[in-house]
């Protein structure tokens, strides 16, 4: 596994792993390299897994599915429960397929996977799907464009996210426009939407230690702020309108949070187990030889 395919300006550096596609490393140039995302670092004694990168694309969906089951068209699909012994199926499967470089020069990055559905009846995403993923750095800024194209002929249901992963610095603090939180049961299934209690109201600017959530808020406006008053660092996050939920995931004990752009709700191919119809989800229909597209933007402050 290669993690040290780099692009970098005066002032960032960044590195990526063709193994799903990820970046695995996203620092501005100080007296010392300063990390933005959570830097990969290989356990020796542990296989290379995208969870443990600085971020990696959520293809064809994010989140969660319940039980890997969904319906569409007609048509009913069992997917792999990959993630560990977790009861659903998470994240799609981009993170788990090899990407290719298609363009590299010094600044710039595009990465490209061909998905080929195999037979479903494995677990497999049963629809085929063209995906690549653009990374620009410009100063100290890095941006990442994704577009997937319907590569089947017939239409099939697509979201997309990022799921960046920031270090826990002392005094850490996230804001972000987004008032109501999908409220979830034990296995962070979605239940009801409701505005959001104190101590998750991220237009407070809340300290990360007093979170400890792994929860979707909403509407988002696609602008949010990480600052590490500690080091006079702020990073602005913004994404493309389609990417208007925020998934957050702050767990107790880590050094780590997670702040992820995402086009729709959790469990979103199973629309009817809240009232809910597909298209008000968040999940785009693509049709045959269609292209949707997202971004996410990191502007640094320091």
């Amino acid at each position: 596994m290669t993690t040290d395919i780099t692009i970098e300006t005066q002032k960032a550096t960044a590195s990526f792993s063709l193994e799903g596609g990820c970046l695995t490393s996203y620092a501005i140039k100080r007296d010392h390299l300063y990390d933005i995302l959570r830097p990969y670092i290989q356990d020796k004694e542990s296989t290379f897994t995208p969870q443990n990168t600085a971020s990696f694309p959520l293809i064809p969906y994010s989140n969660r599915i319940k039980d890997g089951q969904f319906t569409f068209e007609g048509s009913s699909y069992q997917l792999t429960l990959n993630f560990a012994d977790h009861p659903h199926s998470i994240h799609g499967i981009a993170w788990q397929e090899l990407w290719q470089i298609k363009e590299h020069t010094e600044s710039k990055i595009v990465l490209e996977l061909n998905y080929i559905s195999e037979d479903f009846a494995t677990g497999g995403w049963p629809f085929d799907f063209y995906a690549v993923q653009t990374f620009n750095l410009i100063k100290t800024d890095l941006t990442q464009h994704i577009s997937v194209t319907n590569t089947n002929d017939k239409v099939m249901p697509l979201g997309l996210g990022m799921h960046p992963y920031f270090p826990k610095r002392k005094n850490t603090r996230l804001k972000a426009n987004a008032p109501n939180v999908w409220m979830t049961d034990q296995t962070c299934l979605p239940k009801e939407l409701a505005k959001c209690p104190y101590h998750w109201d991220l237009q407070q600017n809340p300290l990360i230690d007093t979170l400890e959530c792994d929860n979707q808020f909403e509407l988002w406006d696609g602008n949010a702020q990480i600052h590490w008053p500690e080091d006079n660092v702020t990073v602005e996050l913004s994404a493309s309108s389609n990417l208007n939920r925020l998934v957050v995931y702050v767990p107790k004990g880590e050094d780590f949070f997670c702040v992820e752009p995402t086009s729709h709700i959790t469990d979103a191919l199973n629309p009817t187990s809240k009232g809910m119809s597909l298209e008000n989800t968040g999940i785009h229909i693509l049709g045959p030889q269609e292209t949707y597209k997202g971004w996410m933007t990191f502007k640094v402050n320091s």
